[in-house]
């Protein structure tokens, strides 16, 4: 297969073909509509494929982000490594941000802006529409760690047996280049698994599905990282991405769909999980008193 070389500036531009590498039908719908904005190397002709190095499929999901999805876009096209996929799906945003993306419409493999029902069905098409072996999901507002990160990731993990690698997530409160705020800690055994801080297997798709969209359903990511096989992890040595906190909350009705998983798909005993329900709807104080309570027992009874 011939490849050629369009911009050497950017990752997703450095190695393109042709011939086009379609999307797996066994992830597609009966039907796809044709969106009403669409864009990108794909509308040009110009689509990757697989060689020496496995194509990365990024995909940014975005909605009326104008003032930050710039910074997250260049930390995909800067990267070093130069078979990356990149798409960006945009649910309508009204505020500029598609004018935004038309800036890099020549570098960006495929995009799109129309209307969705909620961050899983646009994270849905995504994966639809990428044609990677592994994908990496940098939503806006967040970056990749800096440009050698996907090629890190390629050379250390990436050939390996693990199918799901992942890794701490920097945290920060404010804007790009003021500092970060500290290190979360990732743990698939618990699970917790940032999207932004991992890269796992366009294949695990097809064992275990794609994301639920329904209706008042907001951890989709959270119970598919639950039931994917522990045995298909792997955690890297270094962080991935910088994860953005501002805006971002965790509500109550995320935090009693979690347990419900907890309990049902990680081996949260009963009782545990109706402890954990009771302490949910504490107030503060009590609740801090009684984790406090508990955490002194534990220590005593380990004393002893």
């Amino acid at each position: 297969m011939d490849f050629e070389c369009i911009d050497d500036r950017f990752s997703t531009t450095r190695r393109v073909t042709k011939t086009p590498l379609e999307p797996d039908p066994c992830l597609q719908l009966p039907s796809t509509p044709t969106p009403k904005i669409a864009g990108g190397l794909r509308t040009r002709g110009f689509y990757k494929a697989e060689g020496p190095e496995p194509i990365v499929s990024v995909i940014t999901i975005v909605y009326n982000c104008a003032s930050s999805i710039e910074e997250t876009m260049l930390s995909v096209l800067n990267q070093t490594y130069s078979n990356v996929e990149y798409l960006v799906i945009d649910g309508g945003s009204t505020d500029g941000t598609v004018e935004v993306i038309r800036k890099y419409d020549h570098a960006i493999d495929y995009w799109i802006s129309e209307p969705d029902r909620g961050i899983y069905d646009a994270i849905n098409k995504g994966v639809r529409a990428s044609t990677g072996q592994w994908l990496n999901f940098m939503n806006a507002k967040d970056v990749l760690l800096n440009s050698n990160t996907i090629q890190t990731l390629a050379n250390r993990y990436l050939n390996g047996a693990s199918r799901f690698i992942y890794s701490d997530v920097l945290l920060r409160n404010g804007p790009f280049g003021q500092g970060e705020v500290g290190i979360h800690a990732c743990d698939h055994q618990i699970p917790i698994i940032h999207h932004q801080g991992s890269v796992y297997q366009k294949s695990l798709h097809k064992e275990y599905g794609l994301y639920i969209v329904a209706k008042g359903m907001t951890i989709s990511d959270y119970l598919f990282f639950s039931i994917i096989d522990k045995q298909n992890f792997r955690k890297a040595d270094e962080p991935i991405a910088l994860f953005d906190m501002t805006g971002v909350s965790t509500g109550k009705n995320s935090t009693k769909q979690m347990y419900v998983v907890d309990h049902l798909v990680n081996g949260i005993p009963l009782n545990q999980t109706v402890v954990r329900f009771l302490l949910l709807n504490c107030p503060k104080p009590v609740e801090k008193f009684l984790v406090g309570t508990v955490r002194f027992f534990r220590r005593a009874l380990a004393r002893k």
